[in-house]
């Protein structure tokens, strides 16, 4: 049996691909917002006007005949140290073959186009996890997601104001605060990296609380998620501050999403009436070796093998 390979689409096919979407009718990656990139890429690169910025892509398909068995759509993130596989559908229900060959294929042209590592949100429990270690993509991270109720009531104090650019530095080093290091080190060891990770939460509003040592907490809204930071050494009256901020300005069905690592918030939500939605795995596949004098060193053979 031949070796599935997964090409990359043109402009011109990526923008034709629409109609077929009914027949991909499985999404393996966990969606997050409403964005179309698969359409609104193509498009863009027929050279129409007036479309809002969009981001470099990357489409691949994996075809059958004049139809597709399965498709991926990544998206460069901020800064270009890594991309995410924001959609991978595939024609049937299960299709491990398949899902292996669009993620394989997609390492090396993310490589091309100098990306540092690929990942993508899956459901916990998915059918797909083996396929998808398959391709040398591991799970490093895990994502809680929460039900945020209705307005708790406030704790006292409102410490948090509108974060600025030029925050952005001490929000990286709340963040180095904040989470382990070996979670650290897989997810966003350098602030590039940082730069990636905070593009693909998707956030449009960031708020910050300071205190002796600086950014003590950040809060960041996305579309339909938020996403809370505390320093491990705060009060824990910052904690129900920063859940009161998130009550005040989530939108309607908004969605609270906690790492593994934050058991002291989520211990806190969980007093405050938050509803678990489900958990996520947060896939990597480093593509570059990390360097003490340079960021990184793209490698397009290959994925190197993941630190444990």
């Amino acid at each position: 049996m031949p070796e599935l390979v997964a090409e990359p689409l043109s402009p011109i096919d990526a923008a034709t691909l629409w109609p077929q979407l009914r027949r991909l009718s499985t999404e393996i990656v966990a969606t997050r917002s409403g964005e179309n990139l698969l359409v609104s890429s193509g498009l863009a690169a027929t050279g129409l006007t007036n479309l809002p910025p969009i981001p470099r892509t990357v489409v691949l398909g994996l075809r059958r005949g004049l139809s597709y068995r399965g498709v991926l759509v990544g998206r460069e993130l901020e800064g270009g140290a890594a991309w995410e596989a924001v959609s991978l559908r595939i024609a049937r229900d299960k299709d491990d073959d398949a899902v292996t060959a669009l993620l394989e294929g997609a390492a090396p042209e993310v490589a091309r186009r100098s990306g540092h590592a690929l990942i993508m949100r899956c459901p916990e429990g998915s059918t797909h996890g083996p396929a998808i270690r398959r391709a040398g993509l591991m799970a490093g991270r895990i994502e809680r997601l929460f039900a945020v109720p209705r307005r708790h009531g406030s704790s006292g104090g409102d410490p948090f104001r509108a974060a600025t650019r030029t925050d952005k530095n001490s929000i990286f080093r709340l963040y180095c605060r904040a989470v382990p290091e070996h979670i650290r080190r897989n997810e966003a060891p350098t602030l590039q990296d940082w730069r990636a990770l905070l593009d693909s939460f998707d956030v449009d509003r960031e708020f910050v609380a300071e205190n002796e040592r600086g950014i003590a907490a950040w809060v960041a809204f996305a579309d339909r998620e938020c996403r809370v930071l505390v320093d491990s050494a705060a009060s824990t009256d910052l904690l129900d501050q920063a859940l009161d901020l998130v009550e005040t300005h989530v939108h309607r069905h908004g969605t609270l999403v906690l790492g593994e690592d934050q058991v002291d918030l989520e211990r806190r939500a969980d007093d405050r009436g938050y509803s678990p939605l489900g958990v996520r795995l947060v896939y990597t596949r480093r593509l570059a070796l990390l360097n003490p004098l340079k960021e990184g060193v793209p490698v397009v053979e290959r994925a190197m093998p993941q630190i444990t």
